[in-house]
């Protein structure tokens, strides 16, 4: 269940806030929801100009995201507080605090690198949406069919990422161009999208265009896809297994042991047998939502497995 599921704590949120949104229009008998009224406010700023709606809508939604959660786990990072987070690193001690010069390069590379091709992909993105037949600015779709594009989307991306993925881990492309991201054995949440262009084209670009391009997806709808690919992309990359998150021990097995978990869902990794060494980990255990308090290193101590000689 987890190989299909993983990113549903990201859109439980989403639903979250949007029943909220619900119950607000409900009790002040409005006749728009928050959303809607968003939409329309969006819409009316762009002129009704749906390239501007998706390519700058998508820039900035995007880049909300992204630096509203890297900044929240670079505070827990820098900062070491709140001081009961600690417990919730996948790796303990490690980035305690992250080099300062390292996390400078990691970000300023990736603020560029991110920009300069996320648009141009936007945009070819926005062309194939059209000779698809991009659905119309109103109405807005359901709740519903937006989780359902959106889950349909996260899994259509998930098999261009392990294409892209396992080919860059072949010895005559890896020292040349995914060896930059490895740079980070125990990884931070800046370092999601620190790769060589190529990487970045290729394993995160390409297939979020194709899988918006694939299913049809409305506007609105990509605009949610793509923060919540970037949200849970960077708690992947965070180091910290917080509970009611998505878990981040699958991706970070892969930092760790080099040569297993090339998908972020798990799903092509089990279809290909590329997850033997996972099965066998401790991490395996710990894959999972955290739905009390407890860390996962409290739930499934190493030292415990070790002894019962369960996990390597």
């Amino acid at each position: 269940m987890q190989k299909l599921f993983r990113t549903v704590p990201i859109y439980f949120w989403f639903f979250t806030i949007w029943s909220i949104s619900k119950v607000i229009q409900f009790i002040f008998n409005e006749e728009q929801t928050v959303w809607e009224l968003i939409w329309k406010k969006s819409t009316g700023f762009c002129d009704n100009d749906e390239f501007k709606l998706f390519v700058y809508g998508i820039l900035f939604a995007s880049s909300i995201a992204s630096v509203s959660v890297v900044s929240i786990y670079s505070y827990f990072d820098f900062s070491q507080k709140p001081a009961f987070i600690r417990k919730y690193k996948v790796n303990p001690h490690t980035n305690e605090p992250p080099d300062f010069r390292q996390f400078m390069k990691a970000l300023m590379y990736s603020s560029i690198t991110g920009i300069t091709f996320l648009v141009p992909n936007l945009i070819f993105t926005y062309y194939g949406l059209q000779w698809r037949g991009m659905p119309a600015l109103y109405p807005l779709p359901d709740i519903f069919t937006v989780l359902i594009s959106c889950f349909m989307n996260d899994h259509i991306v998930d098999i261009g990422t392990y294409i892209a993925h396992r080919t860059l881990h072949h010895k005559l492309l890896y020292k040349h161009i995914h060896k930059k991201h490895h740079e980070y054995k125990s990884t931070i949440a800046v370092a999601v999208i620190y790769s060589h262009p190529i990487e970045h084209i290729f394993s995160h670009l390409l297939p979020l265009a194709f899988g918006m391009i694939i299913i049809r997806c409305h506007i609105a709808t990509a605009w949610i896809s793509i923060m919540a690919f970037m949200i849970s992309s960077t708690i992947n990359h965070s180091g910290y297994h917080l509970p009611f998150l998505n878990s981040p021990e699958y991706h970070d097995f892969h930092h760790v042991k080099f040569d297993s978990n090339y998908s972020g869902f798990g799903l092509m990794d089990w279809i290909f047998g590329t997850d033997k060494l996972y099965k066998n980990s401790i991490h395996r255990q710990r894959d999972r939502l955290l739905v009390s308090l407890k860390s996962a290193h409290e739930l499934y101590p190493k030292e415990k497995n070790e002894k019962n000689g369960k996990m390597l």
